[in-house]
């Protein structure tokens, strides 16, 4: 039988017990001990379970329609996903195909009817302790909003890890300045990001990139716009105020948030910009 190899990894996982390492070894000594010539593998870090739209599925897919195997090996369901209705679709898209899935731990088939009672009763296990955590996750985050507890500093500051610090990033806060200087010498917020682009000042997006390795796969190229230089000159952050919990997104939708239920807190930020920029941004 061909095999392919699926593990995944989220924020939430024991990081020990679930690691990529651990699954993979799981996996293929299980594929050893059934004789499975294992044909390819795909994987999922920091990835929800809660979705689909992951690399490793979507290269776990093309293998799949591509006729190359039989079956695929997971450490155990959940690894596959954990939202319930997505996982019983994609296992529907399998059977199909007539691939199956089975489970190293769990000793379960996607394709026998006497385990399908025990996948779905686990399927709303797993779409349970998903959503459980996610309501600890988000109470835990709005808690650290109400009391000014910075988690992701805005451009031009960096936060000491060991201390909690929230400190000036010289070259980005000198940037932030330069903004500020241009705006109110009234030149237009395009001809400020043409300027930028010119004097080779890293952009937010370029920063976050090169210090935490978070890149958009989509951008090409690094470059100053209308729009990053307006968010700039519209976030109170650089005047000293932290101003929290401004959209929230619940199932995938957006929306912003009333003022009167935001969270706003004074003096958190070494101010880099004087209060009071009178020229309007729209």
């Amino acid at each position: 039988m061909r095999a392919w190899l699926y593990y995944r990894l989220s924020n939430d996982d024991d990081k020990e017990r679930n690691s990529l390492q651990n699954q993979r070894k799981s996996c293929m000594e299980y594929a050893a001990r059934q004789g499975f010539a294992v044909v390819g593998e795909s994987f999922d870090d920091n990835a929800s379970g809660m979705h689909f739209r992951r690399d490793g599925i979507q290269k776990l897919t093309a293998a799949v329609l591509h006729g190359g195997m039989d079956a695929v090996v997971v450490k155990d369901f959940s690894r596959l996903g954990r939202h319930r209705t997505q996982t019983a679709l994609f296992l529907d898209f399998l059977r199909e195909k007539r691939v199956r899935v089975l489970s190293a731990t769990e000793n379960l088939d996607s394709l026998q009817e006497k385990d399908d009672l025990t996948i779905g009763v686990r399927g709303i296990l797993n779409d349970f302790y998903a959503k459980d955590i996610g309501r600890k996750v988000r109470a835990g985050y709005r808690q650290k909003q109400k009391e000014g507890i910075v988690i992701t500093p805005p451009f031009g500051y960096w936060k000491d890890k060991n201390t909690g610090e929230i400190k000036v990033d010289t070259d980005a806060a000198n940037t932030v300045r330069m903004i500020y200087r241009l705006f109110l010498d009234s030149t237009g917020l395009k001809e400020i990001a043409r300027r930028l682009d010119m004097l080779g000042c890293k952009t937010p997006a370029q920063l976050q990139h090169e210090r935490h390795g978070r890149q958009n796969p989509q951008v090409k190229r690094y470059r100053w716009s209308y729009t990053s230089v307006k968010n700039v000159l519209v976030n109170e952050s650089y005047t000293g105020v932290l101003y929290n919990h401004q959209r929230e997104t619940r199932d995938g939708v957006s929306r912003y948030i009333p003022k009167n239920e935001r969270f706003r807190h004074e003096n958190v930020f070494p101010a880099l910009v004087c209060v009071g920029v009178q020229r309007d941004t729209t």
